[in-house]
């Protein structure tokens, strides 16, 4: 039964970094869109984000479904 708390807690976390990378991905929409001069700090701030995200969502997923070697 651990094993089931276990995987919904990684189901959660998983939902709740790809609603992050949702949210990072849309911020960095909306600087681009503005066709203003881009603050390069914030910019970097959020691909730092965005990539940290991305890689949590790879560590997670490898272990809801680790890979299968045939």
């Amino acid at each position: 039964m651990t094993n089931q708390s276990t995987l919904d807690k990684l189901q959660q976390q998983l939902c709740e970094l790809k609603l992050e990378e949702r949210r990072v991905c849309s911020d960095i929409r909306n600087l681009v869109r503005k066709n203003s001069t881009i603050d390069f700090f914030k910019a970097k701030q959020l691909n730092n984000m965005r990539t940290g995200v991305k890689s949590r969502i790879k560590t997670v997923e490898s272990k809801i479904m680790p890979n299968i070697i045939a």
